[in-house]
């Protein structure tokens, strides 16, 4: 058991040392300086949205940004309930509304790819924004994300944060996760070496787009529209990557409405993890072995007590590093969070990190009512009933 033992601390220690490193990126997320007003089109992919498409919207069409400068292109992929009907009325009533429509499905292109990518191909906007059917971004969003775009930027990633207000104590575990997230993207954008995004508050220039292909060197995956495609602009790319984190740029969406579409979620979002790049796939590997380690810490002690006072200080220290790290990204946020759903939390996190990261390299999941292999690349089933 000494191995075990050894193992877990160095491995906690290393993942302590990393959070230290990281946080300092928190100090080069500077606002923006950009004062042009470029030409912006916001490119909403949607399937099944007939509810929540509208709010979208509304939102969108009241920005405060020039409305001779905005354009919205709305993607319906494939829906089976009265979502393009909702937006056909809408894009009668405002012509800066433009709706597209997919009615099949390409083997080689996965479903939100290829709206976004038919989006874009119709965009006239120098400027490419992102978000989804179930966000309302607050009325200066564009205006502020603008202001990041430098001369030498090309991607701006933004703040997702859900919607829970004083909601479930399962709803606030999860606002703080996603935060927890948000803080790795923001901290390292600010090493210059941004890890994540989401697609749900992402902007890019066209050009960027076209120069690196697209989606073309991942076209077949269901997700990675938003982190795989960062990582081709960083890896491939000359242009700088910046985070927004001025509030006005934030974009509010909701959390997984129950228990089991969190776990689809996480699903989905684990069985990506190989396919980063390598030095990103060791350090989450490194990151899943210690949460495995930290998992079957308990059932270990049972037959080698031993091991306990090991597995409790290694557990102390990565609480203590990552309460640290979301204090300094609750400054730059200037987000809260109750030290009471942060300690839950930190015992519910390895659990899920064991679980969803195994079931992402076996299990099939559902999304957008589409069945998928564990490898992504395959669709099982149309429509889930």
């Amino acid at each position: 058991m000494l191995f075990y033992s050894s193992l877990f601390i160095f491995l906690t220690s290393l993942y302590a040392v990393a959070l230290l490193k990281l946080q300092g990126g928190f100090k080069n997320v500077k606002a923006g300086q950009n004062k042009t007003r470029p030409n912006v089109s916001v490119v909403i992919a949607a399937r099944n949205e007939e509810d929540t498409i509208k709010h979208c919207l509304a939102a969108v069409l009241n920005q405060s940004y020039p409305k001779d400068k905005l354009e919205i292109i709305v993607v319906d992929d494939r829906s089976d309930d009265k979502t393009f009907d909702v937006v056909e009325r809408l894009a009668e009533a405002n012509k800066r509304i433009k709706l597209l429509q997919i009615k099949n499905r390409l083997t080689d292109l996965a479903p939100k790819k290829r709206a976004i990518n038919l989006g874009v191909q119709n965009a006239s906007g120098e400027i490419i924004i992102t978000t989804d059917a179930d966000c309302q971004p607050g009325p200066d969003w564009i205006s502020e994300l603008i202001k990041y775009f430098e001369p030498d930027v090309g991607m701006v990633a933004g703040f997702n944060p859900y919607k829970v207000g004083d909601g479930s104590l399962f709803h606030q575990m999860l606002a703080l996760d996603y935060f927890a997230m948000a803080s790795i993207a923001a901290a390292s954008a600010g090493l210059n070496y941004p890890l994540s995004c989401t697609g749900g508050n992402l902007a890019y220039r066209k050009i960027v787009f076209q120069e690196i292909g697209g989606f073309k060197k991942f076209s077949n995956w269901v997700s990675g529209d938003d982190d795989f495609f960062l990582e081709q602009i960083r890896e491939n790319s000359h242009w700088k990557i910046r985070y927004a984190t001025n509030l006005k740029t934030f974009v509010p969406t909701a959390p997984p409405k129950a228990f089991k579409d969190f776990v689809q979620q996480r699903i989905r979002y684990a069985s990506k993890g190989r396919h980063y790049a390598p030095k990103v796939t060791l350090g989450l590997s490194g990151v899943y072995l210690m949460n495995l380690l930290l998992f079957a810490g308990p059932l270990l002690s049972i037959f080698q007590p031993q091991t306990l006072p090991f597995w409790l200080t290694g557990w102390v220290i990565k609480i203590f590093s990552e309460f640290i790290f979301l204090k300094n990204g609750q400054k730059t946020f200037q987000m809260i969070f109750r030290p009471t759903v942060f300690l839950l939390t930190t015992i519910f996190h390895p659990i899920y990190i064991v679980l969803a990261g195994l079931m992402g390299q076996f299990s099939n999941f559902n999304w957008k009512g589409d069945r998928y292999s564990g490898k992504m690349s395959k669709l099982i089933e149309k429509t889930i009933n």
